[in-house]
């Protein structure tokens, strides 16, 4: 929800902005009123736009890669565990509470992943899985096949850990750059205050500087949700483990 909040500020900011412009319209000497004054203002305003979108535009890219990373990160979580499973399907008898074991575990994350409303895998004990990785390692195996299906069930395992040890430092960092963000949203009333400098005030330069607004804070909010993939409503989806979770059960 502080996503929606900050949207909602910047609205406010870019708005107050614009309303100060047209205040200082009425207020701004004639003799700053020239065609070489408006042509330096306007100059400067298109400087700062040239700043402003390419900030912008970094800003939505940085984002959208740390949402793909956290996307990607759980389908290649999910698929490790399926991968996992048909390695201790082969790895004998012995593997059958191993398996019972790594179903749990996903099971547990799934029901954590509804309670908490989080896109990752933060919420499973570290030492279960530390736990089920040395019952891996502790197997007994008879066949040269099975002892090639327990090594590749180690191997698995150990990208299972690090796969959630991942995911968990990644979620430490929301990836939000607050400072640039910060700047973008002063330049921008910077903008908006130009905008309403020269012209007076009317409806339809009303309905500009709301539409304008609306298009700022909307970028703003689209930044913050894809910064931060576990909350808010732009968030990664679990359907990944949900349907390795349905494969375990089969």
């Amino acid at each position: 929800m502080i996503t929606v909040f900050i949207g909602l500020g910047v609205f406010c900011v870019s708005m107050l902005a614009g309303l100060l412009g047209l205040l200082l319209h009425r207020v701004l000497p004639d003799h700053h009123r020239g065609t070489e004054t408006k042509d330096v203002v306007r100059l400067v305003q298109a400087l700062i736009a040239s700043i402003a979108t390419l900030v912008l535009s970094l800003l939505i890219a940085s984002a959208s890669s740390h949402f793909r990373d956290q996307t990607d990160g759980v389908s290649v979580l999910a698929a490790d565990i399926i991968v996992l499973d048909g390695a201790l399907a082969h790895a004998g008898p012995d593997a059958v509470a191993a398996r019972a074991g790594l179903r749990d575990m996903v099971q547990a994350a799934v029901d954590g992943l509804a309670v908490e409303r989080r896109s990752d895998v933060t919420l499973i004990d570290p030492a279960t899985v530390d736990a089920f990785y040395t019952a891996i390692a502790g197997l007994r195996t008879t066949t040269v096949a099975q002892h090639a299906a327990q090594q590749q069930a180690l191997t698995m395992a150990g990208r299972l850990v690090q796969a959630r040890a991942t995911l968990m430092l990644r979620s430490l960092n929301d990836g939000t750059q607050w400072p640039f963000l910060a700047m973008l949203v002063g330049w921008l009333a910077i903008m908006f205050v130009a905008m309403g400098l020269f012209v007076r005030p009317n409806l339809t330069v009303l309905m500009a500087l709301v539409t304008g607004s609306i298009a700022v804070s909307g970028a703003i909010f689209l930044i913050l949700e894809l910064s931060d993939a576990h909350v808010g409503i732009l968030r990664v989806s679990d359907t990944p483990l949900r349907y390795a979770l349905e494969y375990l059960k089969r």
